[in-house]
């Protein structure tokens, strides 16, 4: 517990410490001008394409429950994914909120094994589908950034051997010799895995799912650097930038991405002529409208009925 509150305060202060240089540094009368002046018909843009892709989110995890053989519906799919976006906007990390969509989906469909790798098998493509887009920006730019091209070939190839791992279908002797809860629990996992190797298009449907997924945060982007009048930057251009913008918001050194999502947002923009001011209020305004439409996330928790089967019921069926 210790540990784990440390780690906690670290990234605490590594998220503070990077937004207190980012208000030493920057002018924040032209931010607040920014802000003040943004144009309300591109922001409602940009809240159509976060709802976009939230649909997006839902038929992607619904073809992979399908490929593993659980019975959730869209609306169940829908709903618990609201709910772990507003829990992952809302606790100090971004996986909280995959931790309880796994525990949702293992209490409707009684399965608990397919419900994380479900989970697991979405997470993965996602970060796939994102690293293929950023491949993608990087031809359509002069010059692009070496080291992004690297990164994104790097996710590919980490992803596709996680993949690998969690459909392969083996397990290592020792786990299959035990009895105990974990060792069952990750031999149910395996033969989950196994159903969604016998159906390699549920895979290619949900990762070009997930590539789409991408292209929706990329246009949520792009109707904000509108809205903010950062006119500069076209649509081509965003695909570049805002992928790598993400990565940057995954690494584990911060709480939720808060200062390496901005610090990335500066980084890449600058190059195409937008101010920093710009920049960092585009990262701003971004995760905002994200947290803000995850509060219905909110509202679904604290009224499901689910929530009590959730955390009252003793075990889940393996």
């Amino acid at each position: 517990m210790l540990n784990k509150n440390l780690k906690l305060l670290l990234k605490v202060l590594f998220s503070l410490a990077l937004i207190g240089w980012f208000i030493k540094a920057f002018d924040w009368a032209q931010i607040v001008g920014m802000l003040a002046g943004v144009k309300l018909s591109w922001l409602a843009v940009a809240v159509g394409w976060i709802l976009l892709a939230m649909v997006v989110s839902t038929v992607k995890w619904h073809v992979i429950t399908a490929a593993l053989g659980l019975k959730l519906s869209y609306r169940e799919l829908w709903r618990a994914y609201w709910v772990g976006i507003f829990f992952n906007n809302f606790l100090p990390s971004s996986i909280g909120g995959d931790g309880l969509r796994i525990l949702w989906a293992a209490k409707l469909s009684g399965d608990s094994p397919g419900a994380t790798s479900s989970v697991v098998i979405e997470r993965i493509l996602a970060t796939t589908g994102l690293a293929l887009l950023g491949l993608l920006g990087c031809m359509f730019v002069d010059n692009p950034n070496q080291k992004l091209i690297c990164l994104f070939c790097f996710l590919i190839v980490l992803t596709a051997g996680l993949l690998a791992l969690v459909i392969g279908g083996r397990a290592p002797k020792f786990i299959m010799a035990s009895q105990n809860k974990i060792s069952v629990f990750l031999i149910g996992m395996t033969k989950h895995g196994v159903r969604v190797k016998k159906n390699p298009l549920s895979l290619v449907n949900a990762l070009a799912w997930s590539f789409v997924f991408q292209v929706c945060i990329v246009g949520t982007n792009y109707a904000l650097f509108q809205s903010l009048s950062l006119s500069m930057v076209d649509v081509l251009q965003s695909v570049y930038v805002i992928p790598a913008t993400s990565v940057a918001s995954m690494l584990p050194l911060g709480i939720n991405g808060y200062g390496l999502r901005e610090g990335a947002y500066v980084m890449l923009l600058t190059p195409f002529g937008v101010p920093k001011a710009g920049a960092f209020s585009t990262s701003v305004l971004f995760a905002f409208l994200v947290s803000a439409c995850s509060l219905w996330g909110g509202w679904l928790w604290f009224t499901a009925r689910e929530k009590k089967q959730i955390f009252n019921s003793e075990s889940t069926t393996i």
